[in-house]
């Protein structure tokens, strides 16, 4: 167990997100239309080695969320988040944005990834680091007050101004991995809120939300967790008091 996952008594396990050019012999593939539950979500809580192709992947959100080479038209899905596209969607849209373009003017900060033959792998962030597996993201599920900490842990030896913690609008699955790996490209990456996807909220506890880093912010994170604030003596009861 690492510094920090044992300074924050998480109840669930970090994750590592990587790619292999297959899906691993034994590793368990998702069956269902949401991948969350079944990679992510069954990964951390359980400890499984999860995976999946683009064959396995039912959602088309989750071909730019998960690194399969994108959204076929990103101008539907436009419309389908819009007001203004209710009536082209069988579910009347879903109306997080007043019109088409400004759904786009978000969706375009998206970057996709992959051309859909390789395989998406969620891992114990401690066994892929010792298999040295080519982690590129660690997710964390956690309650507000362990997401303030990893935020503040991700800004202790910032060099830029502005905040350590982003919320993008985006899929479950694009918070999770699409824009934490193009946050890995950046000089000074920033960690990514997720699960505000309102849909895929039903898959998460109520009170637990996503922190998603590149990996190698995550390793300066660890670095640090000893000469910042989780390694104060009364961290542990300050923890303690806030949960």
């Amino acid at each position: 167990m690492s510094r920090l996952t044992d300074a924050l008594r998480l109840n669930t396990r970090p994750v590592a997100v990587y790619r292999e050019r297959s899906i691993p012999d034994g590793a368990s593939v998702p069956s269902a239309d949401c991948c969350i539950p079944s990679l992510l979500m069954k990964c951390a809580r359980t400890g499984v080695k999860c995976a999946a192709d683009r064959e396995h992947i039912r959602c088309k959100g989750a071909l730019s969320g998960l690194g399969f080479g994108g959204i076929p038209d990103r101008m539907r899905s436009s419309r389908n988040l819009s007001a203004d596209g209710d009536a082209e969607s069988k579910h009347g849209g879903r109306r997080h944005f007043v019109c088409p373009e400004a759904a786009m003017l978000q969706l375009d900060g998206i970057k996709d990834y992959g051309d859909g033959e390789d395989a998406i792998v969620f891992q114990d962030l401690d066994e892929a680091m010792a298999e040295k597996k080519p982690i590129e993201v660690v997710v964390f599920i956690a309650d507000p007050t362990r997401i303030s900490a990893l935020a503040i842990l991700a800004g202790f030896d910032r060099r830029t101004p502005g905040p350590a913690m982003v919320s993008p609008y985006g899929h479950a699955c694009q918070q999770i991995y699409a824009l934490p790996r193009a946050e890995g490209e950046s000089d000074d990456p920033h960690a990514v809120l997720g699960m505000t996807d309102l849909y895929a909220r039903r898959f998460v506890d109520h009170d637990k939300f996503t922190l998603s880093v590149p990996y190698r912010l995550y390793l300066r994170m660890e670095e640090n967790t000893e000469a910042s604030f989780l390694g104060k003596e009364n961290w542990p009861e300050y923890l303690g008091k806030c949960i």
